[in-house]
């Protein structure tokens, strides 16, 4: 965004506003399943004259999909998109507004609106992702955006920022820190959706999706992932997308390594003549013994959850 459009005025004060996330699509592929939950995000937020939109916390594992599901909603609602990353040192300001050294000549500090200030401001969706690492007396600050009154009071800025009506909210959390919520927050988010791991079919398309330029042989590498997973002490369907994605993409990896020549082209290059780690195509050629070194280091290295 040029800075003259990231710029606004509050009063007699120049603001800088949050960028909005804009996903890259040539990283994402079609997206798979999660109907139920984009039901129920998407009519919590419906709202009018009358009415005020919910604000959903989605629950659920690392990996199974949260933010993806959102980056989805967003472009399936045409909004602006505003990501803020919760942490154990976020304050109460940094959810409003910050400052910092500024670059312009004359100006000592700039004002940095926050990406959920931005998001009322413009009629975006604000997503908090793992909201509930942030701790209670910086969640404070969010009790009069998530009830009726639909404003925010920055200290920083002096200035109480009410939500455009096309503001929407949505959070989520891991499950293992859901109890480290505060009521008062627990209680203005609704309704709280769980996002559990997706079915077989599911992965099976998703794999299918992310490995589209081997279409012959995906069948055959997705049987082998189920058995070495079963094998291996996995449940069928218990696998979180962001794994499955990870171990298809590394065992592509590792067949693009063969391709460009292998350890014999590596121990051969030098700063005149580099490695070229540039691929240009994806998930191509994948070998059952390329899904297999992949599954060991990805997976019999480290325990798999057998919930």
């Amino acid at each position: 965004m040029a800075e003259k459009d990231n710029k606004i005025l509050i009063r007699n004060k120049t603001v800088f506003q949050s960028e909005q996330f804009l996903p890259r699509t040539n990283y994402f592929n079609r997206f798979i399943g999660r109907v139920p939950e984009l039901r129920l995000i998407t009519a919590a937020w419906i709202a009018g004259d009358f009415s005020l939109p919910m604000s959903p916390l989605l629950i659920g594992e690392p990996g199974v999909g949260k933010n993806r599901l959102i980056y989805e909603l967003a472009q399936k609602t045409g909004s602006q998109l505003y990501i803020f990353q919760g942490h154990e040192d976020v304050t109460s300001e940094d959810l409003a507004c910050s400052v910092r050294f500024s670059d312009q000549s004359g100006t000592v500090m700039d004002y940095m609106l926050s990406p959920l200030v931005t998001a009322m401001i413009r009629g975006g969706i604000c997503f908090i992702d793992e909201i509930g690492k942030i701790r209670p007396r910086a969640l404070a600050l969010l009790v009069s955006v998530l009830d009726e009154r639909r404003y925010i009071d920055s200290t920083l800025l002096g200035e109480r920022i009410h939500a455009h009506p096309g503001f929407r909210f949505v959070a989520a959390t891991n499950t293992s820190d859901l109890n480290l919520l505060p009521e008062f927050i627990i209680s203005r988010m609704r309704p709280q959706i769980n996002i559990g791991y997706p079915p077989k079919e599911e992965i099976d398309n998703i794999i299918r999706e992310q490995c589209k330029g081997i279409k012959k042989e995906v069948d055959k590498l997705i049987d082998l992932f189920w058995i070495l997973w079963t094998d291996n002490g996995g449940k069928i369907g218990g696998i979180a997308p962001r794994d499955a994605i990870y171990l298809f993409g590394w065992a592509s990896k590792l067949s693009a390594f063969e391709k460009i020549g292998g350890t014999k082209a590596l121990m051969e290059s030098r700063q005149e003549q580099p490695y070229q780690l540039k691929e240009k195509n994806s998930y191509t050629g994948i070998k059952p013994d390329h899904l297999k070194q992949a599954f060991q280091k990805l997976f019999k290295e480290q325990p798999i959850s057998k919930d």
